[in-house]
């Protein structure tokens, strides 16, 4: 699917959290805000910004207002890593300024979702000089859409693979392809051992692929583990917790898992439920497919239906079918001649008692 398509696609939905940061800022990604002058930001369906987090040595996280930030004190200042929703930069210095006086000297996009680069433009006002670095397939995105503003946009872009700085203030950015959008970035700080992961892994449930690629998301997380593979202690999800190496290894065998099990069952002309059945009866898959709604995702669903709708992505893939944004959102899968259809209770909205029942992880 084209990008400008995507991209329009995603204005339309609600369930994922890059859909529901642009319902809540009327964009697509890389535009203008629509709100006139004066007026008050619209309410967020995002929880706003909590206090900043310290999670070890010199990198701490505030959650909340769209992505997780990780905030990360350098010798020379401040990297940040994603900026959350339009309006949320004031917050942003507020609670990075409980930890040092330095200045932010740089920003890291690890993709192109407005929950992920909103800020920016503030930021970039308030410190002039920071650097703003992107994937060049993150920059394209931001600049395809029906309004780009070009203060959301990078001071520069690599294309596979770039180093920033050096001994202990080394940053390692990878990018494999194909993802969640065509511009993900992992983000390496070598000498804490922190891994960033944007989108590909967020609230411990498998990605949200609203221009399809079940197999392509499968292959980017495994090239990942490969290529940091001794370097990472802790994982921080681009929304919600910080998990681990063995999370993220486990995260990897279950992306797999899914598309074989998917193969498995369409080969045999079964429902794609029964592809997600076979995954539970792993033990070691389980916190993946939890049946509890997570918070900050009051809007969305829970991980076992995420692994429902993915599989029903990857039934479409295989059929050669258009991947549209109401499948990988939790439309249920039609039956066509090549596939049968998913049960639409696999993916339907949460009930008021799910969301009474939400879980912080």
């Amino acid at each position: 699917m084209k990008t400008k398509a995507v991209l329009a696609l995603l204005v339309a939905g609600s369930l994922a959290v890059s859909a529901a940061a642009q319902q809540q800022s009327g964009t697509a990604p890389g535009a203008t805000s629509a709100r006139p002058p004066g007026a008050a930001p619209p309410r967020s369906p995002l929880p706003p910004p909590e206090p900043i987090e310290h999670i070890k040595d010199n990198v701490y996280k505030i959650f909340g207002g769209g992505g997780n930030t990780l905030v990360v004190v350098q010798t020379d200042g401040v990297v940040l890593v994603d900026t959350k929703l339009p309006d949320n930069g004031p917050a942003i210095i507020r609670e990075v300024k409980k930890v040092t006086d330095k200045p932010i000297k740089l920003i890291i996009n690890t993709h192109s979702h407005p929950d992920h680069v909103g800020s920016n433009d503030y930021l970039r006002e308030q410190y002039p000089n920071v650097r703003i670095v992107m994937n060049e397939g993150a920059k394209e995105e931001l600049s395809s859409g029906p309004r780009p503003n070009p203060k959301l946009l990078p001071t520069e872009t690599y294309k596979d693979h770039m180093t920033i700085g050096s001994g202990a203030d080394r940053i390692e950015l990878y990018h494999f392809g194909r993802g969640h959008t065509n511009g993900d970035t992992f983000v390496l700080f070598t000498a804490a051992r922190v891994l960033c992961m944007g989108d590909v892994m967020a609230w411990n449930m498998a990605p949200f692929l609203p221009a399809g690629g079940a197999e392509a998301i499968a292959e980017e997380i495994e090239a990942l583990v490969k290529a940091v593979n001794g370097k990472v202690d802790l994982v921080e999800e681009g929304h919600g917790h910080m998990n681990t190496w063995a999370g993220l290894e486990r995260f990897a065998r279950f992306n797999r898992a899914l598309v074989d099990a998917a193969k498995l069952h369409y080969q045999r002309a079964d429902p794609p439920g029964m592809a997600v059945a076979d995954l539970q009866k792993n033990p070691d898959f389980a916190p993946l497919l939890d049946t509890h709604i997570k918070k900050g995702l009051e809007y969305g669903n829970t991980p076992l239906a995420r692994a429902h709708m993915n599989v029903n992505v990857a039934y479409a893939e295989l059929a050669g079918e258009q991947i549209g944004f109401g499948i990988a959102n939790g439309a249920p899968l039609q039956a066509t001649d090549k596939h049968k259809g998913s049960d639409p209770k696999d993916t339907a909205p949460p009930t008021p008692e799910m969301l009474a029942g939400e879980v912080a992880k």
